[in-house]
């Protein structure tokens, strides 16, 4: 049976300071043995339900739309075909539209966490914050829910918005606790810490925002280059910012990077030149005590007087 649908954007703009949304949870077909025992009008429904949410992964929201409430025709009260239906709507714009449906899973079924969590990211988009926030900590409870670490990152964004630091940070890194590898806690965290002008812990934020599912999101490498080069560390920073320009090519964060990699270089070059100037007169300076010392020496010894 395929399971409920629900939203993350895993794009360039998660990372941005808004709303993450819990994607794709995983799909798979009916079990043959569960479909075989299934009502003929069951079946039916959970075929629509099936090409739904099939149509939803594919990002084809008019075609999961069609099957998703044609499911609902069939059977209505079925909390995970309002979940998708909710899903198909607010991908296709229509919060009011994706708020009913999703409204409706949670009362056909209080224990859909999957819908809560849905439900409370699109009050967080509208601005919603009290709504959002009260579903996100119902779904806190829900100790059998497996990505609790999801939630926490959104409560912890939630709390950022209401200007709750301290709050904010516990809950990203309840977050981590949660799932080690989460990358948008980290890159979160880390921006964080650099505005806190702490960038060695910055650095290593952005380090692990880089891995994992994130691997392909040139900004934590750049965000990783920037700390580094306020630690004064160019050498890596460079070795960073040249991963971004050739691995991001058409990305906005090679273009910066470019412009930084000839900054850094201008910088160390003219702290080169700074250090042999800075030689150079010391070497004339010696050479000149050399000379006044040499001169003292030979200057003939006063006579003594008594």
């Amino acid at each position: 049976m395929r399971k409920p649908f629900s939203i993350f954007r895993c794009t360039q703009q998660w990372f941005a300071l808004f709303l993450s949304l819990i994607f794709l949870l995983g799909c798979s077909s009916t079990p043959k043995n569960e479909f075989k025992e299934m009502t003929p009008q069951r079946k039916k429904a959970e075929l629509y339900y099936d090409y739904g949410t099939a149509a939803l992964v594919k990002q084809d929201y008019t075609k999961a739309l069609t099957n998703l409430r044609k499911a609902i025709e069939i059977i209505e009260d079925d909390s995970r075909y309002h979940n998708n239906l909710g899903m198909a709507y607010y991908f296709k714009k229509d919060n009011r539209s994706a708020i009913k449906h999703l409204t409706r899973a949670i009362e056909i079924d209080p224990k859909n966490s999957d819908a809560k969590n849905n439900l409370a990211s699109i009050y967080f988009y509208l601005g919603k914050f009290s709504q959002a926030e009260d579903l996100y900590i119902q779904v806190t409870k829900d100790l059998e829910y497996s990505k609790q670490f999801r939630v926490y990152y959104n409560l912890g964004l939630l709390n950022l918005k209401k200007n709750r630091t301290n709050k904010a940070i516990s809950l990203l890194e309840r977050s981590i606790k949660e799932n080690k590898s989460y990358c948008p806690a980290h890159f979160q965290l880390g921006l964080l810490a650099y505005d806190d002008h702490n960038y060695h812990q910055a650095a290593n934020y952005f380090e692990n925002a880089s891995l994992g599912n994130c691997a392909d999101n040139p900004l934590p490498y750049y965000k990783q280059a920037e700390a580094l080069s306020q630690l004064g560390e160019y050498g890596k920073a460079l070795v960073k910012l040249e991963e971004v320009t050739e691995r991001f090519p058409k990305s906005k964060e090679a273009v910066l990077a470019a412009r930084r990699i000839q900054s850094i270089k201008v910088e160390k070059l003219r702290d080169n030149q700074d250090q042999a100037l800075k030689y150079q007169l010391n070497q004339i300076e010696r050479k000149l005590q050399q000379e006044r010392n040499k001169k003292k020496e030979e200057e003939p010894a006063e006579s003594l007087k008594f």
